[in-house]
Order: structure tokens, then sequence, then C-alpha cells
């Protein structure tokens, strides 16, 4: 079971606690707000009412917690967030993720060893522009540029078969199209060799790619 502290329980830090508790993990979270901590009470495994920025008292509990992860969730104040991490290194805690506001605090971050660094605020708007070009899809994010994308098939590919659709535009792979059979989610997968095979609606397309690339193709499809 993997052991996570998280430093902060306002909304990054409960949300991020809360699921990696129901992920399985073993979650503690410190925070000097009691009402905040109260609300994670039952959803993780401890709570502390602790000033992260307290070094000796901070790092007493991670050097004897022996965390896999520590996660740093605090709000708007970029010198607290950069004296935890740091904190979180001294203690010897193997991966770190904080939270930056832009890209040079980012960068900051990365240089004192962060291993991920989150900008809810860019992620969110990002997710939003997706939603609107894409619509009904999801994707995994494998680059800032680039990601996998399973999108609901544009009305204009609806009854053609895959030979009819170019689909050699650079930038990006087209990979399967899948088509649920049954209520068990049981799928039916047709390749791009498949040439012969009509798409229908409610069909999902996948792609693998430039990310902007492929929302400007299923776009011109609509």
């Amino acid at each position: 079971m993997k052991k996570i502290l998280i430093a902060g329980a306002g909304r990054f830090g409960f949300a991020a606690a809360n699921r990696l508790s129901e992920l399985g993990a073993s979650v503690t979270v410190v925070d000097l707000n009691e009402k905040r901590l109260a609300n994670l009470n039952g959803f993780v495994t401890d709570t502390l009412v602790m000033d992260a920025i307290d070094r000796d008292t901070f790092l007493a509990e991670v050097e004897s917690g022996e965390f896999d992860a520590g996660v740093v969730a605090i709000g708007e104040n970029f010198s607290t967030t950069l004296l935890v991490s740091l904190y979180m290194k001294q203690g010897r805690i193997p991966y770190i993720v904080a939270r930056a506001s832009n890209p040079k605090q980012g960068k900051i971050l990365t240089k004192i060893g962060v291993g991920l660094v989150v900008t809810p605020e860019d992620d969110m708007g990002h997710r939003l522009a997706e939603k609107l070009i894409l619509r009904e899809s999801e994707q995994i994010d494998l680059s800032p540029d680039t990601s996998v994308v399973r999108v609901l098939t544009p009305e204009g590919f609806i009854g053609k078969k895959l030979g009819e659709i170019d689909f050699s535009e650079k930038g990006f792979n087209f990979l399967f199209v899948a088509r649920r059979y049954t209520e068990q989610g049981f799928v039916k997968t047709a390749f791009p060799d498949e040439k012969d095979f009509t798409i229908a609606e409610g069909d999902y397309l996948l792609f693998a790619g430039d990310t902007r690339r492929i929302a400007a193709f299923v776009e011109s499809a609509r």
C-alpha cells in the first residue's frame, strides 16, 4: 500500500486525498485548519493539525512516516509551496508533487527536485477547450501537445466506410473504431486496414498524436 503525505486540505488537497484513498493508498493530510481536516475524517488514514512551514515539526512527521510520495497542495502562497517542497526533499520523500500557478513557478519547483508540477487552473482551462471542440471524448495526455483521444464519431463520418475517409493528416494517427455491442460493455473494434467497415452513430474513433490537429480534424467533420 502506497503511503502519501499531503500538505494542505483545501479544494486541491481534499480532492487528491479523497481520490487517493479510493484507490487504496494510505493518506495522511496536514493543515492548520481543523475544519478542513474534519471534512476528511473517515476518508483518509490520518489528519494532523500542523503548520507545514514549521520545519522541525514537519520534518519529524515526514521522517517517521516513511512516505512513498508527498503532495504540496497549499494555495497561492508560492514561498510556502517552495519551502514545504524543500522540507519533503530533506525528509527523503522519493517523489514529490507540487502545485504551481504559472510556468515560472513550475521551472523553479522542477529545479529543486519536484517530480511532478501541476497547474490545476491551466489544466481545467485546457479540458474546457477540448470539451468544446471534441465534445463527448476522453483523452490521455502524453505530453503538453500530444495525447490519445477517444471521440464520439462526428456527424460527417456516420455511414461512411473507413476507406472513404482520409486519415492521412500529418501530426496524428487513427488507431481504430470502437463499437459497443452489449450493455455489459463488449466492444467490437475495426482497424484502419478494414476499409469496408461502415462507421455507425454511437461509434468511437481513437486517435493518437497532436491534440490540436486531432481536434481540427474532428471539427471538420461536424
